[in-house]
């Protein structure tokens, strides 16, 4: 069942008194995940999209990509704008 029909059938059983907002359980949170750049990774990161402003006037829009590789973490930081991908996989860190 949908979100809109259970939500409809939520309120058909409270227009017609068969359950209240305390008997319906709470929606449970959403789960995330957090990756993180170390200091070398920032610098070269920040390095890396200077070089992109300098040459196109702007930084554009990034596209961050975390995969793992059964060994270590893969990162990858792709611009739309120069159409490049900038890989900040740190193999001495696996």
């Amino acid at each position: 069942m949908d979100d809109l029909n259970k939500n409809i059938k939520k309120m058909y059983l409270r227009i017609n008194g068969e359950v209240n907002d305390h008997e319906i359980p709470p929606t449970p949170p959403k789960k995330g995940k957090t990756f993180t750049l170390d200091e070398d990774q920032v610098k070269k990161l920040e390095e890396w999209q200077e070089h992109i402003k300098a040459i196109y006037g702007k930084y554009g829009d990034y596209e961050y990509r975390f995969s793992s590789s059964g060994i270590g973490q893969i990162v990858e930081v792709y611009s739309g704008l120069a159409d490049v991908t900038l890989d900040l996989t740190d193999v001495d860190k696996w």
